[in-house]
């Protein structure tokens, strides 16, 4: 696996998740490869291969490629989204929904 190709184009992901700040990714990048599976849930960071043989996809990366999305912002049912909803409202995910919907917005040009 080289890790030049492991970040997309896109670095917030679905949920608004920004790899380019991520200190895990960054310490990946070095060699650390701890804390790139959350020992809570047993997901993967979301810019790791789905052949990663560590932990599992997370259900809105699942969700956002079964539809064929980049973002949750891009879905049609992202307002009325419970699994989205539920996530965004643990303690500072609010700055996630935010960092998401204004990629969401910069990408169709409505900056």
């Amino acid at each position: 696996m080289r890790k030049d190709d492991l970040l997309t184009a896109h670095p917030v992901r679905f949920c608004g998740s920004g790899c380019n700040t991520c200190d895990k990714y960054q310490r990946f990048l070095a060699g650390d490869e701890s804390g790139v599976v959350n020992p809570e849930n047993n997901y993967r960071c979301c810019w790791l291969p789905k052949d990663y043989p560590r932990g599992r996809d997370c259900e809105i990366r699942t969700c956002c490629e079964e539809k064929g999305i980049t973002l949750c912002g891009e879905c049609g049912q992202f307002e009325g989204c419970a699994r989205m909803k539920e996530f965004y409202s643990k303690p500072g995910y609010d700055e996630l929904r935010r960092r998401m919907l204004a990629e969401t917005a910069r990408r169709r040009g409505d900056r």
